[in-house]
């Protein structure tokens, strides 16, 4: 079964001033007057049931978390013992899953995007549900970039996968690089940014990790 892993923990540093550790992006509403995790919960529920969308978070956000998304069960918002890097969240939260569901395919969102042509997002997921079911794999979700940016990680893409959408192997992460080789990697056209979201089976992921 297909469900939903928001991750709505950190701090928002990068929309400082607007964000601040005690109202970071994730809750801001800069856009149809609701929150950046609201409408990426409402952007998910045509094709994942409520009931399966899951939320990772800290203490300190717990309370609104449950004020933004008072529909989804508080067994589902997932509180993290420590503020650790993302692995470790969404590794612990796989294994959460696979306890409940042992073909469980797990969707990690962030929960401070901001994302136009959502029938085309919605459709990019559904495929790659898909490929990570039939083919087991650990599926990234790239974006084609603008500029060269050195804040964001940015993915080589490889051999071409067959499929209605673009998809391709991918031949290595470059986390965050100087703005020459971000140059380089923009001139190149072979480089995506890193998105942050993922699709993967749940015990997919735990073997790679273990």
């Amino acid at each position: 079964m297909l469900y939903a892993l928001i991750l709505a923990g950190g701090k928002g540093t990068r929309l400082y001033p607007l964000s601040r550790s005690d109202n970071p992006k994730q809750f801001l509403k800069l856009m149809n007057n609701k929150s950046f995790l609201r409408n990426t919960v409402d952007r998910i529920k045509p094709i994942i049931n409520k009931e399966n969308i899951y939320v990772v978070t800290n203490e300190e956000y717990l309370g609104k978390i449950k004020d933004e998304l008072p529909e989804i069960n508080e067994e589902n918002i997932f509180v993290e013992p420590e503020n650790k890097e993302t692995a470790t969240c969404i590794g612990l939260s796989a294994i959460k899953l696979l306890k409940k569901d042992k073909d469980a395919v797990m969707l990690v969102l962030p929960s401070d995007h901001y994302i136009e042509g959502e029938k085309q997002f919605l459709d990019t997921l559904n495929q790659a549900v898909e490929i990570a079911e039939k083919r087991r794999g650990l599926v990234t979700i790239g974006v084609n970039p603008t500029r060269p940016e050195t804040g964001y990680g940015y993915i080589e893409m490889g051999q071409r996968i067959n499929g209605e959408i673009a998809t391709y192997k991918i031949e290595r992460f470059t986390e965050k690089p100087n703005i020459e080789v971000a140059k380089d990697f923009l001139l190149k056209g072979t480089y995506l940014w890193n998105s942050g979201m993922f699709i993967w089976r749940a015990d997919a992921l735990h073997t790679k990790l273990q």
